[in-house]
C-alpha cells in the first residue's frame, strides 16, 4: 500500500500545483482591470516601458539560472540522470515565478522543484540540495545589497527614516558580513555545525555564485521597477533599490501571493516623499503586471505544458 501511495504521490503533487498556479493567477488578475492597466501604459514614456522590457527579459534569463549552483551541489552527494540546461532552466523558471502568485514562497518553489526534478530521476538527497541551495539565495542577495548600500550610501535608504548614519553602517557592516562569512565558512569543509543540526556547505565557488546570482537579479529586478518610474527630483537608482529591497523582502516572508498588500503599500509609502500617490500607484501597478503577472503566466504555460507532455509520454519515451 505505501508503494502504491509513493507511485502516485509525484503526479497528484503535479496536479495540486498546477491547480494552485490556476487559482492563484485567476485571483491575482482579477484584482486588476484592463483599464487600470491601460492607464498606466499611457502614463509612462515608450522609451521606459522599452527599457523595462528589455531589463525584464535580462531578469527572466537570471531565474532560469537560479538552480545551477544547486544543482552542481547536488551531484555531489548523490548520481542522477545528466539534466540538461534546458530542464534546469525550466524548473528555476517555474519555481521562481510560480512561487509569486502561490503564496508562501518557500513551499510552494520546493513542491515545484521536488515535482520537476524527482520526474527527472534527481534523488530526494540531491533534490533538498537544490532547494536548500536555492532557496537561500534571495536571503544572501538582499543581505550583500542591503549592507553595501547601507556602508557606502546609508542617505539613500529613506525607508530607515533619520536614524544616525553611525548607526546604519554598523548595521551594513553587518548585513554585508553575513554573506562573506558564508563564502569563507564553505571554503576548505565540507559542512558546519550550527545550533546542533549538521549543514553542509556547497564549497567557496558555489557560495560567492550563490551571491553573485542573487545579486545580479535582485538590482536587475530593481532596475525594471526604476525604469517604469516617473522622474522625480532625488529619486535615483539607489533610492529604488533599497525601496525595492524592503518592499520585495517584506513582501515575500509575509506569505501572502505576490506580497500583495505589503509590497504594494511599502513602495507607495516609499515613494510618497518623492511622486504623487496616483504617479507612484500607476508605476506600481505597471510593474507588478510586468515582473509578476507576465513571468508568472509565462511559467504557468510552460508547467502546463510540460506536465501535459509528461502525462502522454509512454514510460519509455521520457527523456
Amino acid at each position: 500500500m505505501r508503494r502504491k501511495a509513493l507511485k502516485y504521490l509525484p503526479p497528484v503533487l503535479g496536479l495540486l500545483v498546477l491547480a494552485g498556479v490556476v487559482a492563484g493567477l485567476h485571483g491575482a488578475l482579477g484584482k486588476i482591470s484592463p483599464g487600470d492597466i491601460l492607464a498606466a501604459l499611457e502614463a509612462t514614456p515608450r522609451l521606459h516601458i522599452l527599457r523595462a522590457l528589455v531589463l525584464l527579459g535580462a531578469s527572466c534569463c537570471i531565474m532560469c539560472a537560479y538552480d545551477l549552483p544547486g544543482v552542481l551541489f547536488a551531484r555531489r552527494v548523490a548520481a542522477f540522470p545528466p539534466i540538461g540546461l534546458r530542464r534546469v532552466g525550466l524548473a528555476s523558471f517555474c519555481a521562481y515565478t510560480l512561487s509569486h502568485v502561490l503564496g508562501a514562497p518557500a513551499l510552494s518553489a520546493a513542491a515545484i522543484r521536488l515535482r520537476l526534478y524527482a520526474q527527472w530521476g534527481v534523488p530526494a538527497a540531491g533534490i533538498t540540495r537544490i532547494i536548500a541551495l536555492s532557496g537561500t539565495n534571495f536571503t544572501l542577495g538582499l543581505s550583500t545589497l542591503l549592507g553595501l548600500l547601507l556602508l557606502f550610501n546609508p542617505a539613500a535608504l529613506p525607508v530607515f527614516g533619520g536614524a544616525a548614519p553611525g548607526l546604519l553602517r554598523l548595521i551594513g557592516l553587518v548585513l554585508a558580513g553575513i554573506p562573506a562569512a558564508y563564502v569563507v565558512a564553505a571554503r576548505g569543509r565540507d559542512s558546519v555545525r550550527l545550533f546542533g543540526r549538521e549543514i553542509a556547505l556547497p564549497g567557496a565557488r558555489l557560495a560567492a555564485a550563490q551571491i553573485i546570482l542573487a545579486c545580479a537579479d535582485i538590482a536587475t529586478t530593481s532596475a525594471v521597477f526604476y525604469a517604469v518610474l516617473p522622474a522625480a527630483a532625488g529619486l535615483t537608482y539607489p533610492v529604488a533599490l533599497s525601496l525595492y529591497l524592503a518592499a520585495f523582502a517584506s513582501g515575500a516572508y509575509s506569505g501572502l501571493p505576490g506580497g500583495v498588500g505589503v509590497f504594494d503599500s511599502l513602495l507607495l509609502l516609499g515613494l510618497s516623499a518623492y511622486l504623487p500617490a496616483a504617479d507612484a500607484l500607476g508605476a506600481i501597478l505597471l510593474f507588478r503586471v510586468m515582473y509578476f503577472l507576465l513571468p508568472a503566466c509565462l511559467g504557468g504555460i510552460c508547467y502546463a505544458g510540460h506536465e501535459l507532455w509528461a502525462h502522454t509520454q509512454a514510460p519509455g519515451e521520457k527523456k
